[in-house]
């Protein structure tokens, strides 16, 4: 579903994706949470200089200018300090309202649960390129697949936004 929608897109034109977590350590290439990123349209800005996972400076996210900043779910508290903090309102994802809370389905870290698969790079490149996802409820698909899978309904966390 999501290759399909995406598949025109040049590498040159694809959105540059930050992946934040505290203390400013980021994900560059050789983890899933990269391959998500690809799979959904992103261009992770960390891949080219950074195997693995590493801490960065804020100049160097600031030379990166990421058009978008994914946070996982589990540092919730780490968004804010991203849309408030002076260092961060030169980034261009700050400045256009472009920086996520990722949900608990889209785990980018460690092992992938399967969901993410199944839905979180749909969340991910539904979020990256919301105008060639419009038709897609992800609340209904996230909620489609727990049933299906699960025999449970999705509940989000009570800090999650995810449309």
């Amino acid at each position: 579903k999501v290759a399909q929608r995406l598949k025109d897109i040049p590498e040159s034109q694809r959105v540059r994706v930050y992946m934040a977590n505290p203390d400013l350590t980021t994900y560059g290439s050789g983890k899933y949470t990269g391959l998500m990123m690809q799979h959904a349209g992103a261009m992770n800005v960390a891949a080219a200089s950074i195997k693995g996972y590493k801490q960065v400076s804020i100049e160097q996210v600031l030379a990166w200018n990421p058009q978008v900043i994914f946070v996982q779910d589990r540092y919730p508290d780490e968004i804010n300090k991203i849309r408030h903090d002076p260092a961060w309102q030169g980034i261009d994802a700050v400045k256009n309202q472009r920086v996520y809370l990722m949900p608990e389905y889209a785990k980018a870290w460690g092992y992938p649960m399967p969901e993410a698969l199944a839905i979180g790079e749909l969340w991910m490149a539904k979020k990256l390129y919301p105008a060639r996802f419009n038709d897609i409820d992800i609340n209904k698909a996230a909620n489609d697949y727990y049933q299906r899978f699960y025999r449970t309904s999705w509940v989000p966390a009570s800090h999650a936004s995810v449309e």
